[in-house]
């Protein structure tokens, strides 16, 4: 019988790592790579890898149909969008924890880190990444009112699988239900920042870079107000007076720099 530090070790790095991908044989290749070379042997041994497609059509699956790995499975089946994928993925999923990574993402030195540092799954664990566009570093630790204006990175964040499947993805968001999750979440889960950076994000393209989730920006006030009382929700309906004043306040601040240095 395992004592309670074994059973601790195994919740630590028992994890799936779920790529979601349609069309994306340009990409993927190398997202794995980042895998292999980040993880090494415990893929496989105490990290597994699911490759949840959505029939593609331009060689994803013929490539990973031929990918030579016992830690990386691989399924190909209609869904309606990407949240459907992920929720169909986490269904399957068997060990305590689970990761969502962009096929166009890759695995920094922190992710191996992080393993280490997730000690209860009662608990959403979340580091940082570093965006593709800059490499800068996004974005520390958040509270509600940071909640409010921005979003978590999805690829910085380390589920219990209990608390997604018990709380799939909505469906009525096709680009922010991550977002609308999270806002849910916070209110009800311990989350736990970890000040390490976990993975390259490619802010250059994708979904929520490109096309507006109308439905959640019609319901993100109410969603605060659901899940967070009075107060954040009138910070939310606020929220795109403040951040254009701050833009504003922004530029005006480069500008006087520039002025500056030009004298």
């Amino acid at each position: 019988m395992k004592n309670n530090a074994d059973i601790a070790a195994t919740w630590r790095s028992t994890l799936t790592i779920v790529i979601p991908t349609f069309n994306s044989v340009t990409d993927l290749p190398e997202c794995l790579k980042s895998v292999q070379s980040i993880l090494g042997h415990l893929v496989g041994k105490t990290v597994f890898v699911v490759i949840q497609d959505g029939l593609s059509t331009d060689g994803t699956k013929e490539y990973a149909e031929n990918i030579n790995s016992n830690g990386i499975s691989f399924v190909s089946e209609q869904d309606k969008g990407v949240y459907d994928a992920m929720n169909r993925a986490v269904a399957r999923t068997k060990t305590e924890w689970v990761y969502f990574l962009g096929s166009d993402d890759r695995l920094l030195p922190g992710f191996k880190v992080m393993l280490s540092q997730l000690n209860s799954t009662d608990h959403i664990y979340y580091g940082n990444v570093r965006l593709g566009s800059s490499a800068k570093r996004y974005d520390g630790s958040f509270s509600t009112v940071k909640l409010v204006f921005r979003n978590i990175c999805h690829q910085s964040m380390f589920f219990p699988t209990h608390v997604l499947k018990q709380h799939p993805y909505s469906l009525d968001y096709p680009i922010k239900s991550d977002w609308a999750s999270n806002i849910r979440l916070f209110a009800s889960t311990t989350f736990q920042h970890v000040n390490v950076d976990v993975a390259l994000y490619n802010d250059n393209h994708g979904l929520s870079s490109t096309y507006e989730d109308k439905q959640f920006k019609r319901d993100k006030a109410k969603l605060f107000h659901d899940f967070h009382g009075y107060w954040p929700k009138l910070l939310c309906d606020i929220s795109p007076t403040i951040t254009k004043i701050y833009h504003f306040a922004t530029r005006q601040k480069k500008k006087g720099l520039i002025e500056f240095k030009s004298i």
